[in-house]
């Protein structure tokens, strides 16, 4: 009896929910990473999320022998940021096993430092012969830092 009464009440507790705000054309090269994009892809420049109606680079895909894509694309208001670059010596691939979230491959980290922590990402590895190395984290005000 107790149970219904409280699945009656419940509706009425809860705040409307606001229509997502989607996003319109992705920035030319880039792939959407809540979308399963990844730099593995030849086809992505960047990895982008969607945030509140706007594009925001995650992630650059810097390719060897490519220039780097502009570091500005699709970022939003004022398009200038500070570009996260990691120590990715030493940087291997096929670890196992997968990151899960909020533990996300170093790539994800190299975007503006103000964007880095607004992936969902909390702390960044990269995959080296002995296994993930935690090379940055998202501190508790939500800026990135490097790994001791």
């Amino acid at each position: 009896m107790a149970c219904a009464a409280l699945a009656a009440l419940a509706p009425a507790g809860c705040d409307p929910v606001s229509e997502p705000q989607l996003c319109r054309e992705i920035p030319e090269g880039g792939c959407p990473i809540g979308r399963g994009g990844t730099c593995d892809d030849d086809a992505c420049r960047a990895l982008h999320d969607c945030r509140d109606g706007a594009w925001t680079m995650v992630a650059r895909c810097d390719r060897h022998g490519e220039a780097a894509p502009d570091a500005g694309a699709g970022g939003g208001p004022g398009d200038d940021c500070e570009i996260v670059t990691l120590d990715r010596s030493g940087e291997s691939s096929g670890c196992a096993p997968a990151l899960q979230e909020p533990d996300c491959p170093a790539e994800a980290a190299e975007t503006c430092a103000e964007a880095a922590c607004r992936t969902g990402c909390v702390d960044f590895f990269l995959c080296t012969e002995e296994g993930w190395r935690a090379v940055a984290y998202c501190d508790e005000q939500g800026r990135i830092s490097a790994a001791p």
